[in-house]
């Protein structure tokens, strides 16, 4: 009886290396969608749950990224306002502050802290943690008590909106998280959010600022019974930009991060505006046209 090796079969290997090569082009495809699906399901998570996180996380990230001591940062390098009228300043848009939080009922967890900055941009922000900063070069624009009153109650409308949590919800939600498990580092939480000089320059979306246009003229009714302040606030913007066209020298930073002023006019209701008389700004927040000009 004899014995032999059953044949070979043959092997065509440049077949059998480029079916592998395909295989794994379809797993790496695979991995790669479910990577993508994931962080697009972060991504959507941290857009809705950053405007739910408690204010007081927000109060203590703003404290971490050094927003809480925001007007430092901004003011001019020439102060032109001695400390004792900063300080009178800065009291007064405080009492303005409270009183217009009580008039749009802003819950009582949100607590709004005014800052003034001597600076000459024209020019207010609110920044996370209910942080409100004021101009001088704004305050010098103004003439009637109504206007500031609507500036202030408009950024207010932002905090109430969370409008500053909603643009910065992934840095912020990323912040949160790590503070969960022990992470606080303010560099990090500086990276992760940007720093003051980034955020006053950030624009809202036109719904933001929709939102906080609407949130002026409720306080603007409850407080004084018309919107004639706000309407002769948007009235002064649409001249200058009339004036001067896409020119806004110290405007421009008012201006250019928010919709066209005519645009915001005509969406604010005219209650009792036509017959409204306005009152002239006195005390501490009347600074008068600027001096340069």
């Amino acid at each position: 009886m004899r014995y032999s090796n059953p044949p070979l079969s043959s092997i065509d290997h440049e077949a059998a290396l480029h079916a592998e090569r395909g295989e794994f082009a379809r797993l790496l495809l695979i991995v790669a969608g479910i990577v993508l699906a994931l962080l697009l399901a972060l991504d959507r998570l941290a857009v809705w749950a950053a405007p739910r996180l408690p204010f007081a996380w927000e109060v203590e990230i703003a404290r971490s990224t050094g927003l809480d001591t925001l007007a430092l940062g901004m003011k001019d390098s020439q102060t032109s306002i001695d400390a004792a009228q900063q300080q009178a300043l800065t009291a007064e848009l405080q009492r303005r502050l409270d009183r217009i939080a009580q008039a749009i009922e802003l819950p009582p967890d949100i607590r709004p802290t005014a800052h003034f900055v001597d600076s000459p941009t024209i020019n207010a922000v609110a920044t996370l943690g209910g942080h409100v900063a004021v101009f001088a070069g704004l305050l010098r624009q103004l003439e009637y008590e109504e206007e500031l009153d609507a500036v202030l109650a408009h950024e207010l409308g932002h905090i109430q909106h969370r409008h500053m949590v909603r643009q910065l919800s992934r840095g912020l939600s990323a912040a949160a998280a790590l503070g969960l498990v022990g992470i606080r580092s303010p560099t990090l939480n500086r990276w992760l959010i940007g720093d003051v000089q980034r955020l006053s320059q950030l624009a809202y979306s036109r719904q933001a600022e929709q939102e906080a246009d609407a949130t002026a003229a409720q306080a603007s009714l409850r407080l004084y019974g018309h919107t004639g302040g706000l309407q002769q606030l948007f009235q002064r913007f649409q001249a200058l930009h009339a004036k001067h066209g896409g020119d806004y020298g110290e405007w421009a930073s008012m201006l250019q991060t928010h919709p066209h002023p005519a645009e915001r006019l005509r969406a604010i209701p005219n209650s009792g505006a036509a017959h409204a008389t306005l009152t002239p700004l006195r005390g501490a927040v009347k600074l008068g046209p600027n001096p340069n000009k």
